[in-house]
């Protein structure tokens, strides 16, 4: 099975986070989003990969190269003007071929084992595949219905011809996916949605489209909120995630921390970073390669890009190579 990220969306939620850079090279305790989707493709024995490209398609291009650093074999599918979801997915099925693919964003950080997800949606010889996650805000987010045979029965407000079996429960798209030939058959490379110029159609036709829950660890970082919120949890919490692309805390051994630095951990302070005397840097930060903390600042619960400069008093906030 290949899979494909999916690299392309603009970002504007972000505001200038997202102009500075893709969300798929946000910077997540170090790596870029990217590198975490890829690491689990690698985990599960997937070797080709595509990646759809627009947004600063040259940077994510660059950063990642032809894969072969991570034991991948990378493409890439580049979009003049954005297509969407769907619209990806079909501008890139000459390079996907005719079976399943698995389709991830590309800013998402899971804890999922995609190899038993595989192994899942092909011994239930379902079309497609829908991985969700229980939220309280499901409806807010476009709720997608399963019944008690793991069955989706309802995306949005369609609904399947076939009635549920017990009880229906409601739950968030993550945007993981495996999408069978003939899910991928209904979509055109034009500016589309997946779920509502192929899903939403496919459902009310009986397709057999399954849901696979998610239980662990999930974070999207589409927000500057999220984004700051998404590498803070992973600091307290490095467990969350069991298969990291690198370390999640810790001080590099290329960092340069000045004798009369005081570090507060958890953190993480990546190679080349420097922190210079009297600086206190902790609890909860990220301090990204190449980036400097002044003398006597402090820092706290904050992520500094690599590059970035950091002085005075410094919390709550992401701190960028031109901020």
């Amino acid at each position: 099975m290949k899979a494909m990220l999916l690299a392309a969306g603009l970002g504007t939620r972000l505001g200038a986070l997202g102009q500075a850079l893709p969300k798929p090279l946000l910077p997540i305790c170090g790596y870029p989003a990217i590198r975490f989707g890829l690491a689990a493709c690698v985990r599960a024995g997937l070797k080709e990969v595509v990646v759809n490209l627009h947004h600063h398609g040259d940077l994510i291009r660059g950063a990642l190269g032809d894969g072969g650093a991570m034991g991948l074999e990378v493409a890439y599918s580049d979009e003049a003007e954005l297509l969407g979801t769907g619209g990806g997915l079909a501008r890139a099925r000459h390079l996907l071929g005719n079976e399943a693919v698995l389709v991830m964003n590309a800013k998402v950080v899971a804890d999922i084992d995609l190899r038993s997800l595989i192994a899942w949606h092909q011994a239930s010889g379902a079309d497609a595949t829908l991985v969700l996650r229980d939220d309280p805000a499901a409806r807010s987010w476009g709720a997608i219905c399963s019944d008690e045979d793991g069955r989706v029965v309802g995306i949005l407000d369609a609904r399947a011809p076939r009635g549920p079996r017990g009880a229906v429960v409601e739950r968030m798209f993550t945007g993981i996916q495996i999408v069978g030939p003939a899910i991928l058959d209904r979509l055109r490379p034009v500016f589309s949605d997946s779920i509502r110029d192929g899903y939403i159609p496919a459902l009310r036709d009986g397709a057999d489209i399954r849901a696979w829950v998610l239980p662990g660890y999930f974070a999207e970082h589409s927000t500057p909120e999220r984004y700051l919120s998404g590498n803070l949890a992973l600091l307290r919490a490095p467990s969350l995630i069991p298969h990291p692309p690198g370390p999640l805390t810790g001080v590099h051994d290329r960092a340069d921390v000045a004798p009369t630095a005081r570090i507060i951990g958890p953190v993480r302070i990546d190679a080349d970073a420097v922190v210079e005397a009297h600086a206190t840097v902790g609890p909860e930060v990220v301090v990204g390669s190449g980036a400097v903390v002044k003398s006597n600042a402090r820092i706290s619960r904050a992520v500094l890009w690599p590059n970035a400069q950091a002085e005075g008093n410094v919390e709550h906030t992401v701190l960028t190579a031109s901020s």
